[in-house]
């Protein structure tokens, strides 16, 4: 069982709110995707305990995960929430 399919069966056991449901489920399925995803740079840059950005998140990871490039993928550095803004760049 995923993680994003074990919050779903939790929610109402752990009496969250809609709220904090979507919250909790969007990043359980980012952190299922982050497991898919071998890209060594989320490891240092991507902050898996932020609450911002979560749908772009899984939009980018999902992208990565189909093989598209970095170039082809709209918002890949606006998700590295840790990543230095200095201008440099992978491609």
């Amino acid at each position: 069982m995923s993680q994003e399919a074990f919050i779903k069966n939790m929610v109402n056991v752990w009496g969250m709110s809609q709220e904090e449901s979507e919250i909790a489920i969007k990043k359980a399925k980012i952190d299922d995707l982050l497991m898919k995803v071998n890209f060594v740079p989320f490891e240092q840059f991507f902050d898996s305990n932020s609450d911002k950005l979560l749908d772009e998140k899984i939009k980018v990871l999902t992208a990565l995960q189909e093989g598209r490039t970095i170039s082809d993928i709209p918002n890949f550095y606006d998700i590295l929430e840790l990543y230095p803004k200095d201008g440099t760049y992978w491609d």
